[in-house]
């Protein structure tokens, strides 16, 4: 069985007018970020009006020059073609992870800034 790519709509800062983004899922799971390229700012490129891979996740990730493509149908077609025979295992066969953060009584800069845990409440 194929795997299904969705898409949902979302506005991205990306610090210029490609705000129109996309979240990629695949089956569910996050895959990456699309934006929609500006015209005014990449006709000159020949890749205005394309959806753009701003941020790709697990083997969409690191892709050394990131694609653009003309419509969502060809995001979709190519990010099945690079997740094919991926098997994403659920939830409960993750392992368990306990939290070093806030709600664990730790603040969550302690790791980073070595102040050590919060004080619990």
């Amino acid at each position: 069985m194929s795997a299904q790519i969705t898409f949902d709509p979302v506005r991205v800062e990306t610090g210029s007018t490609d705000c129109e983004g996309r979240l990629a899922y695949r089956d569910g799971c996050l895959i990456g970020v699309l934006t929609l390229l500006d015209p005014d700012l990449h006709d000159e490129l020949g890749i205005g009006r394309r959806w753009y891979l701003e941020a790709g996740f697990g083997h969409v990730a690191g892709v050394p020059h990131a694609p653009t493509f003309p419509s969502l149908d060809e995001a979709r077609a190519w990010l099945r073609d690079r997740t094919d025979g991926l098997v994403l295992r659920g939830l409960a066969a993750l392992p368990q992870v306990t939290p070093h953060c806030a709600a664990a009584g730790h603040s969550p800069s302690a790791c980073w800034s070595e102040t050590g845990p919060a004080p619990l409440r």
